[in-house]
């Protein structure tokens, strides 16, 4: 109620008990209850109304959200759908605050013809959530187009938008993309932590070996750290730690720069830029003006084109070390795919040090694992004798909202470049001969590494297998 009704009212019930008191004393204390009452029906009534629908899973207060099941999410979401008056803010904000309190890494909001489906990124896979009636599109894009800071009436064209999130103690950016469909706007969302940003490279995934390679190869003082891996796999993340470990280990004597699309993390002591390809602001002209810096270590967000590898693969031979990203389908594959940029063989051989491969496999809820023994397919996929060991499946329980899956891990393979190699790079033999050449060396492989995890019960088979790429895989 307002404040004036409120005033009003207690006026109103002032004057009565003084009325009753005069001229009708002895039904005083009847009329002091029942005028109580009057007044606090319309603050009790919404209260209680509100306490039973939390009960029942449809509660909507804003004050302090936990993770809900995927029922109680989809009971939440769908109610406002048959509301008179739903009220949009608290419906994109329970959305959003739950894709973070899920750990989720994207949520979706895809319009059809008739609903609008949330979708989370939980772990890797997609998973749905709810569907939101088509009533209610309009309203859910433009709450979402106001929040990122984007142009409300444009809606046919695409719109990318940024936006800061609170949830509990925790900071969260969310990256906004928008884009155009036959029955209305698409809406994309990344979600970014920021207190998330703090791995060191020990907690990432790499064996005792691969470690003390890896810091080996980033503290060198020049050369190319290629990381080669799809979306998704944790590239940032592992770019992230070995820029920190640098920093640490030179106890800040390192002149560090990132060229990043777009900054995911903002890093302490190290310069920061970000590419705006829509101003003509390019990774080839970043890299070229970042050169007369003074740096010591470049990180540059992706390499994709000419302009770009030549001017990394040359400050990689002069003095820098270039931490980078190519996407190919394997880590012996990188050599070909800066080849057909246009880099010259010779001048990728001089100037790359290292491919590391990575990939992010799911780990199995502790809770509720079940043991399951190796199938004849899985064994003939892996290439490999499965037997002597007791591997475990996914089955589901409350603690991991019925997935199976808590959380993932990295499992890499370090493609060392040496004498050796370089030779077989400059003739430009195929990637297999290549990664032939590197396990004759000793590097150990994604797949050897996967199932390194799933005889330890910590993945499943059937994930390892996900995550090969098809040229790891026998059958």
């Amino acid at each position: 109620m307002s404040f004036p009704a409120v005033l009003g009212s207690a006026v109103a019930a002032t004057l009565a008990l003084v009325g009753v008191k005069v001229f009708l004393p002895e039904y005083m204390v009847p009329s002091a209850v029942a005028v109580a009452l009057a007044v606090l029906m319309p603050i009790l009534v919404p209260y209680m109304k509100k306490r039973a629908a939390e009960r029942k899973g449809t509660g909507r207060g804003r004050s302090a959200y936990g993770a809900h099941t995927a029922r109680r999410m989809q009971s939440v979401i769908e109610a406002y759908n048959t509301d008179d008056k739903p009220d949009i803010t608290i419906l994109v904000d329970y959305i959003l605050q739950q894709g973070a309190l899920q750990q989720a890494s994207d949520i979706h909001i895809v319009p059809y013809r008739e609903f609008v489906l949330v979708r989370f990124r939980v772990d890797g896979i997609l998973t749905d959530i709810a569907k939101i009636g088509p009533h209610l599109r309009e309203q859910v894009t433009n709450r979402l187009k106001v929040l990122s800071r984007v142009v409300i009436f444009v809606h046919d064209r695409p719109q990318d938008g940024r936006l800061d999130l609170k949830v509990g103690d925790r900071d969260v950016d969310l990256r906004v993309a928008f884009m155009p469909t036959m029955h209305g706007e698409r809406v994309v969302m990344r979600i970014l932590d920021r207190g998330e940003s703090g791995y060191g490279l020990e907690t990432l995934g790499f064996t005792p070996e691969q470690l003390r390679l890896f810091k080996d190869i980033v503290q060198r003082p020049q050369g190319m750290v290629i990381l080669n891996g799809p979306t998704g796999s944790g590239k940032t993340t592992t770019i992230y730690s070995a820029l920190r470990d640098i920093m640490e280990h030179g106890a800040h004597g390192s002149s560090i720069y990132t060229l990043e699309d777009p900054i995911e993390f903002d890093l302490t002591n190290i310069n920061q830029t970000q590419i705006e390809e829509a101003q003509g602001f390019t990774f080839a002209q970043g890299l070229r003006t970042m050169l007369r810096q003074d740096p010591d270590v470049i990180m540059v967000g992706e390499i994709r084109d000419l302009d770009t590898a030549r001017i990394a693969v040359q400050a990689g031979m002069t003095g820098h070390l270039i931490i980078t990203t190519v996407h190919a389908k394997q880590a012996a594959g990188v050599f070909v795919r800066l080849n057909e940029i246009g880099v010259d063989s010779h001048s990728v051989a001089s100037a790359v040090t290292a491919v590391v491969g990575q990939r992010l496999v799911r780990l199995l809820c502790p809770k509720c694992k079940v043991a399951a023994p190796a199938t004849p397919g899985q064994e003939a996929k892996m290439g490999v004798p499965l037997g002597g060991h007791t591997y475990y499946a996914p089955s589901g329980c409350a603690a991991c909202n019925q997935k199976g899956f808590s959380g993932r891990k990295s499992v890499y393979e370090i493609l060392l470049v040496d004498e050796a190699m370089r030779e077989l790079v400059s003739q430009r033999v195929s990637p297999d001969r290549i990664n032939q050449e590197a396990v004759e060396r000793g590097m150990t492989t994604l797949i050897e590494n996967g199932l390194r995890l799933a005889q330890a019960g910590d993945t499943s088979l059937e994930e390892v297998l996900r995550i090969l790429p098809p040229e790891q895989q026998r059958a």
